[in-house]
Formats: structure tokens, C-alpha cells, sequence
């Protein structure tokens, strides 16, 4: 019995980590579980404040995506790697997402260029010599030298 169960509990597991599941899965959340979510939120939802970035928030994370998207790096993302475009595109679809949600380019950073939402697994960035870094650190070093060369707050 309890060789069957460790077999049982070895198969579920591996069946859970098929991307097909995880997609079904991620699917099934998004069309049932989150408009429930919304309409309990009700009201709630219509209470908040919104904090949309400011023109100089907004011009410093187009930096950001711009100097991603022209980068020479790969991007990891939940062990997959992508190119600096594909990269650049799956933050600026996070920046549509929580474009409300955002008030600083930090802000930007931490909910749309640091990690999944999904896993909770650091994106990191591998860079042209091969060096990996987590990728909210490579982006707040982009930040820190774009505020020195723009004069900026915090520079």
C-alpha cells in the first residue's frame, strides 16, 4: 500500500509538470477563478486609487524595454530562453497588464521584469560574455545609468 501510494504520488507529480497541464491549468484559472475573484472584489475594486506612472516614470521604462529589446542577451524565464526581443515583449505585455499598478520604474521592475507570476522563479538575463544575473539587478542597473546620464531623480 504504501509502495503504491509513493508510485501514485511519483505519477501525479510528473503528470503535473507536463506544459500542456500547466497551460490547461493557467487556462482554467484565468476563465473561472479570476472573474469570481473580481466579482467578490466588487465594489472594493472600484474604491482604489489608481497610480499610473508619471511622463518621467514612463520615459525611463520605455528605456528599460528599449535597451532590452536591443540588447545582445538571452532572457530566462521559468527555464526557457528567449531572445531580447521575444523578451522585451513579454515585459511590455506585463507593463500593459499592471500599467495601473505601477507608480515608479521599481515598481516596474518588480512586476514585470523580475520574476513569474506563475512559478515565482527569478527571469534572469545572460549576457553576451556568458554571465548570468538575475534580471531585477541587470534592470536596476540600467536604471541607475540611464538617472546618471539623464540627471534624474536619484541620480
Amino acid at each position: 500500500s504504501v509502495s503504491l501510494m509513493n508510485f501514485l504520488y511519483l505519477e501525479t507529480r510528473s503528470f503535473l509538470r507536463t506544459a500542456a497541464l500547466r497551460r490547461r491549468t493557467l487556462r482554467a484559472c484565468q476563465v473561472f477563478f479570476l472573474p469570481g475573484l473580481l466579482w467578490l472584489s466588487g465594489s472594493a475594486a472600484l474604491n482604489t486609487a489608481v497610480a499610473a506612472p508619471d511622463a518621467d516614470t514612463s520615459a525611463a521604462i520605455e528605456y528599460l524595454i528599449d535597451t532590452v529589446s536591443q540588447s545582445d542577451m538571452q532572457f530566462v524565464r521559468n527555464f526557457s530562453k528567449h531572445d531580447a526581443r521575444r523578451a522585451a515583449k513579454h515585459i511590455r505585455d506585463k507593463y500593459d497588464h499592471f500599467h495601473d499598478d505601477i507608480d515608479s520604474v521599481e515598481k516596474f521592475i518588480e512586476l514585470c521584469a523580475s520574476e513569474s507570476l506563475v512559478t515565482g522563479r527569478d527571469y534572469r538575463v545572460i549576457l553576451p560574455g556568458g554571465e548570468e544575473r538575475l534580471s531585477r539587478d541587470w534592470m536596476l542597473d540600467l536604471l541607475a545609468e540611464y538617472r546618471t546620464e539623464a540627471g534624474g531623480p536619484d541620480s
